[in-house]
This record gives structure tokens, C-alpha cells and sequence, in this order.
């Protein structure tokens, strides 16, 4: 039997100009409903690439260091360089590596700015800036403003730019349960066991009463990188820019710089942790070799330790 054209013409009351005008128009609406929800976003900076450029231009922040001096001094704005990354088929020598704080992408979102749950990493620095730069206090409660730095002494590590209530760095041992006391994007291992990490926090949340951790986890002192002359040199000041050891005063152990790369929001960068690192002559291998850095322009630094 032939088709005609009503047949034809008819169709399904399912498909009628009207069911398809309306379908483009609630297209149409949820196009116009992200577009202004794009608009409401950049307005308010909610934006991730508004973040990424204010969280880029907050870290970057070009930071002046202290005048170079001789020795290091409390109050001084120093950067804590290591003195070599031995690393096979890569030169190091020319990428100013410093110590500096890096915010990881659960953070973002909701912060721009250093804060307490930021990461350390060891970092290309070509100039300093706010993420690379520290500024050492006194670790005995005394405003030690000015006064010379002496090994074996006690000092903390505070960021810059962290207003009234100061982010410090600190370490910390591990629980009771065998857990780590810092949660850390990224572990390092020695012989097959986690390496301490290195964190942030608030001053106000340290102490006692009511602190969350204590205050003895936020110390560190330095002594002489030769073994040998540690116990002669006690009490020295510590020079500028030369070499040698960081130590956590509550766990003993040495802030290190690991041979690990790994991938962060300014890019490919060194993890950090605090672990003994030495060779069968208790001799501290150059993980664990350091300087302090406030300018001032040492003797040549031998880049073999």
C-alpha cells in the first residue's frame, strides 16, 4: 500500500516544533546560568586561575634580606641554602636551591597565602622572595634582636609576612602508634623507614597551656659541619654562608635535603625531611651540609663535601 503524505508528514506528537523549541531553550538556560556563574566567580576571585595568579604573586613577593654581616645574627632575614645536591646527570650548581614553603592543591581552593597547613620543599631560588625567606628568633622567649648567633644556641625559623600570630617551622617524632606527627604530601625513606617531615605552625599553637604541640619542637641549633671541631667550637658565632649542620633540637636529627624529586604547583622541586645522613666515618654526608645565607659574600665554597 503506497504512503501518502499525511503519513508521511505526521509523525510522532513526541517530536512537534514545540517539544524541540523547548529543549533548545533549556540549552539555552543552562548556558546563560554558566556563563553567569563564570561572571559571578571572577568578580568574587573565585576563579582557579584568579587563585593561581594571587597565590603566585603572594609566594613570589621579592623579600630584602638582612644586611650582609659576618656572622648570623637573631633578627636577620636569611635564606637556609644546601651546599650541594649530588645527583647524577644533573648540575645543580646554578640553581640556587633554598629551603621553601609550597602549598599543595588541597589547599588552594581556600587559601592563597603561607599558613599552617603549607609543605617544605628545597626549591630553585633565583631571587629571594617570600616562600624561600626566614626570619631566626630567639628559641628562649628573650628578644635577642641584633646579637651574634652562636653554635649549639637555640633559634626558630619564622616565615615572613605571617602577622601577629607567626608560622614557624618545626619537626616533630612520631606518635604512639608509629605515626607520622605530620601529615606530608610526600614521604622520604631511609633504609626502609619514614624520614621525619617538616611542617608549619602557629606560634599561639604552641606551649602549654592549651597548645597543641610543644614549644621544643620548634627549635633548632647549629653545630661545626667537621666532627672533630664540634666541641672546641661551641659557643662560637656562626659565620655566614659556610658550611654546616642543622640540627632538630627535640629529635637529635638533621634537616636534610633529599635526592628526590618530585612535582609541585611552581614546578619540579626537591623534598626536605630531618634524618641522620653520614658514611662509616660518622662524618655527616651533604644531605645534611647547609648554610645560612644573608648575603654576605664568603670565600669560594667547595661544592664536594
Amino acid at each position: 500500500m503506497p504512503c501518502t503524505v499525511n503519513d508521511i508528514s505526521g509523525g510522532s506528537s513526541r517530536f512537534r516544533p514545540v517539544v524541540r523549541i523547548g529543549n533548545w531553550f533549556e540549552e539555552n538556560c543552562l548556558e546563560e546560568d554558566k556563563v553567569r556563574s563564570f561572571k559571578n566567580k571572577r568578580d568574587r576571585g573565585e576563579l582557579l586561575v584568579e587563585k593561581a595568579r594571587i597565590l603566585y604573586d603572594n609566594f613570589h613577593k621579592e623579600i630584602v634580606l638582612a644586611a650582609p654581616k659576618e656572622n648570623v645574627i637573631f633578627g636577620a632575614v636569611v635564606q637556609l641554602m644546601p651546599i650541594a645536591m649530588n645527583l647524577e646527570n644533573m648540575n645543580t650548581a646554578d640553581l640556587n636551591l633554598a629551603l621553601s614553603v609550597v602549598i599543595n592543591e588541597r589547599v588552594v581552593r581556600h587559601s592563597q597565602k603561607i599558613n599552617d597547613d603549607c609543605e617544605l620543599t628545597v626549591a630553585p631560588s633565583t631571587r629571594a622572595c617570600l616562600r624561600n625567606s626566614f626570619r631566626i628568633v630567639s628559641g628562649d622567649e628573650h628578644d635577642r634582636t641584633g646579637q651574634d648567633i652562636k653554635y649549639g644556641q637555640r633559634f626558630r625559623l619564622e616565615c615572613m609576612e605571617s602577622g601577629s600570630d607567626p608560622i614557624m617551622l618545626y619537626s616533630a617524632p612520631k606518635k604512639v602508634n608509629l605515626n607520622q606527627s605530620i601529615d606530608a604530601t610526600h614521604q622520604s625513606h631511609k633504609n626502609g623507614e619514614l624520614n621525619f617531615p617538616l611542617g608549619l605552625v602557629h606560634r599561639s599553637r604552641c606551649g602549654c597551656p592549651g597548645g597543641d604541640l610543644p614549644m621544643a619542637f620548634t627549635n633548632w641549633f647549629c653545630i661545626h659541619v667537621d666532627r672533630n671541631r664540634r666541641f672546641e667550637s661551641e659557643g662560637e658565632n656562626i659565620p655566614s654562608n659556610a658550611p654546616m649542620v642543622i640540627v632538630h633540637a627535640a629529635t637529635n636529627r638533621n634537616l636534610a635535603a633529599e635526592n628526590v624529586v618530585i612535582q609541585t604547583l611552581f614546578g619540579p622541586e626537591f623534598l626536605v625531611s630531618v634524618q641522620n645522613y653520614r658514611n662509616i666515618y660518622k662524618r655527616e654526608l651533604w644531605k645534611n651540609v647547609w648554610m645560612i645565607s644573608n648575603g654576605h659574600q664568603a670565600g669560594h665554597i667547595s661544592k664536594k663535601t
